[in-house]
């Protein structure tokens, strides 16, 4: 249609310009028809939306990835040839195959990625990767040239893949003698000189004479063992030491042997590190009489390792046993501080100054039984005019609901509370009433305050340790541990940091997850945490801010180089802070895969519909011959659309003009 008016224009056009006056000729006549028709041209394109079409012939060749392993592991050698070399002969014979069927070939190394950090070996990640920078719709398998050794925590993203994956089972046996220090077993927080276990398995293959086990520490030998293997391919040695020293202690186990022609001696050296705390939470009680509740209050203390206790006698002095002790003395290195009143407590000026600084610079109080005037100004609550003691139950507030450690025995645990022995006191406008009695005037049980850096809660009653005899569940001992624990945390400890392990290897990688909490022990989940971490030389070597999971924050760092590594976590909205140290060892985990890992190799053959090739079966495999695809691609140009067609027409029409009125045509 549109060809059919552009030709009646060019004829309209030519008959106008036929005879003009002035008259023109030559050049100047067929540049102003030119110049007419390209506008008139643009005027029915753009009133017919004309679309041009251009057709292209492509062939679709089927797809093929060859993945290559250049871990570590891979260079393991036995008496012939290395892991590479023991697949180099699939590997050439799989690529004549494919070339044979005309498929397209893209080759990969991988490692810890593609072209990764040899140091790891992940498929996983591989895959992504590789899904990313090749279109992976006409790829018809994968042929994987790996021992199988993959540090993945799951293989899930090659089996959504949904392509065929073929693994190798080579002619691989090693030969010579292996011996190693499998892994370590050991606690990663302990206190200073305290005793600590420390498990060691080894393992000899093709070995059965006697090896050296040796534990070092700072470049000091700790401990040795001698192993026999004459009968045995594995044992498991523990190692008991202490450490003197304190903070994130690094200590190295090594295996050797008289023998010189060990396969591998890599795996013969495993380091750990031990945090080392300085010393016990200390738990200070002082009580005028050795009651029931001192005596299950105690008994409860006793239940948790990381506490120590000591109990002080307060008569006209203050006893330690039968010896005569000094409060400065005693509440040094104290968290908590137990004091427990009958009625006949008297504290001396002096003992009551430290009392008042220790709460004042952070440590938790816990005052039980009758109100003393002389820490009144210290006590959640001051004493009432009355002096005598009645018995009821109490019931928990809605206030405590704020606290994890009350909500812990709400409801069944709570009713079996029974009777205590109570006195009538007076909260203070700033405290909290976590618990009330069942009297007519509902007068407080329990209350809670702070003051300063400290925390106090204050128990008006006695005779709560009948409750531990009623209840069968061990919510008394629960009970206890937890106010201990909650006055026991400064701000720092709502604000913990960790890693998920004390030592990593080198390659691996690190995580470390934060845990914030309010005063009201309520995860804090609108942190913008940031996390510093510098290596020995107190270079930084990364900063990033900390990613949000449900309750927690976390990071994780990877590319890290060997060596003692310390990290700083800071929120700068709440002032709260914490820190941290981890070690990265030279050893990489790849020095201790030997062999094929052919259970795992079957595995993600089977779970991708591939197979596992070995020699024998490798003779039979043909790589099944695919259809070459012959596609035509239709490509459409709507050159209505294109905006340089607006200023051509625009340039054409405004020139004409310009030259017609130069020429006298105007």
């Amino acid at each position: 249609m549109i060809l059919f008016f552009l030709i009646i224009a060019v004829v309209i056009i030519f008959w106008f310009y036929k005879r003009t006056v002035p008259e023109l000729f030559g050049w100047r006549k067929y540049l102003l028809i030119l110049l007419r028709i390209i506008s008139i041209s643009i005027v029915l394109i753009l009133l017919f939306n004309p679309v041009i079409y251009f057709i292209k012939s492509i062939t679709q060749n089927p797809e093929a990835i060859i993945l290559e392993d250049c871990s570590e592991s891979m260079l393991q050698k036995n008496d012939r040839y290395s892991k590479t070399e023991a697949l180099k002969e699939f590997k050439i014979a799989i690529e004549k195959k494919l070339i044979s069927q005309k498929y397209k070939i893209h080759k990969f190394d991988f490692a810890d990625g593609l072209n990764g950090n040899p140091g790891s070996t992940n498929l996983s990640r591989t895959m992504l990767q590789l899904a990313k920078q090749v279109d992976l719709s006409n790829v018809k398998s994968i042929f994987l040239f790996s021992d199988g050794w993959f540090k993945d925590d799951n293989l899930k993203t090659v089996e959504e893949l949904y392509i065929p994956v073929y693994t190798f089972d080579p002619d691989f046996s090693v030969t010579d003698f292996d011996i190693k220090v499998q892994n370590l077993k050991y606690n990663r927080t302990v206190y200073q000189e305290e005793q600590t276990p420390i498990i060691v398995n080894v393992s000899a293959k093709d070995y059965s004479g006697k090896v050296k086990l040796k534990l070092t520490a700072n470049k000091k030998l700790i401990q040795t063992h001698i192993i026999d293997f004459a009968s045995k391919d594995f044992d498991r040695i523990t190692f008991e030491t202490s450490f003197e020293k304190t903070g994130l202690q690094p200590f190295e186990v090594t295996i050797s042997s008289d023998s010189t022609n060990e396969v591998n001696k890599s795996n013969n050296v495993i380091t750990g590190a031990i945090q080392v705390l300085r010393e016990r939470s200390k738990i200070l009680l002082i009580s005028d009489k050795l009651n029931w509740d001192i005596k299950f209050i105690i008994d409860a203390i006793k239940q948790n390792p990381h506490w120590e206790h000591d109990f002080l006698l307060k008569d006209s002095k203050l006893l330690k046993g039968r010896k005569r002790a000094f409060l400065k003395d005693e509440i040094e290195k104290v968290i908590v501080l137990f004091l427990d009143n009958n009625g006949n407590l008297r504290l001396s000026n002096s003992e009551i100054d430290i009392i008042k600084r220790f709460v004042r610079n952070g440590g938790g109080l816990i005052y039980w039984g009758k109100p003393l005037d002389a820490l009144s100004d210290i006590l959640p609550a001051s004493a009432s005019t009355i002096r005598t003691s009645f018995q009821s139950t109490f019931n928990f507030t809605e206030e405590s609901r704020k606290y994890q450690t009350f909500n812990l025995i709400m409801g069944n645990a709570a009713e079996n509370i029974p009777p205590v022995d109570y006195h009538y006191i007076k909260p203070k406008m700033q405290s909290k009433v976590l618990a009330e009695l069942e009297n007519e005037e509902h007068s407080a049980a329990i209350i809670f305050c702070n003051i300063e850096k400290g925390r106090i809660l204050q128990f008006a009653f006695h005779n709560l340790w009948k409750w531990q005899l009623w209840d069968a569940n061990d919510n008394y001992n629960k009970f206890i541990k937890n106010i201990t624990s909650w006055l026991s945390s400064a701000t720092s400890e709502r604000f913990i940091a960790k890693t998920d392990k004390n030592s990593y290897f080198a390659g691996e990688k690190i995580k470390i997850i934060l845990n914030a909490y309010d005063e009201k022990l309520y995860p804090i989940l609108d942190l913008n945490a940031k996390i510093t971490v510098q290596d020995e030389k107190r270079k930084k070597v990364f900063e990033e801010f900390l990613l949000t999971d449900r309750d927690e924050y976390f990071c994780e760092i990877e590319k890290l180089d060997p060596g003692k590594y310390s990290y700083k976590i800071l929120d700068e909205q709440t002032g709260m802070q914490t820190d941290g140290e981890f070690l990265i060892t030279p050893d990489s985990p790849e020095s201790r895969d030997s062999g094929f890992n052919i259970p795992l190799l079957s595995y993600i053959s089977m779970q991708t519909e591939g197979i596992v090739l070995n020699a024998k079966e490798f003779e039979n495999f043909e790589i099944g011959k695919v259809e070459i695809i012959k596609k035509e691609i239709k490509n459409e140009l709507p050159i209505y659309r294109k905006w340089f067609v607006i200023c051509i027409f625009l340039v054409c029409f405004c020139l004409e003009l310009f030259l017609r009125k130069r020429w006298g045509l105007l």
